[in-house]
């Protein structure tokens, strides 16, 4: 991940994750630590969110933990 902030398919073109499961973690609360996806950090503009890669980096690694939690 070398981009400064990506679109939701551009942050699907680089994770295995489809742009469905990015949108819903964008609109997830965190209510539930154990529902997937885990929230997303991402900002709205004219064109749709931009999610910056500093919070895409930490979602996927909110997923490694979420499964490593499961599996323990």
């Amino acid at each position: 991940m070398d981009r400064l902030a990506y679109r939701i398919k551009e942050l699907a073109d680089v994770t295995p994750y489809s742009p469905d499961t990015i949108r819903r973690a964008i609109h997830a609360t965190g209510a539930d630590p154990d529902l997937f996806p885990p929230p997303l950090e991402a900002e709205r503009d004219t064109k749709g969110y931009i999610i910056l890669r500093a919070a895409a980096e930490q979602w996927l690694q909110d997923i490694v933990t979420q499964a490593q939690r499961r599996s323990a």
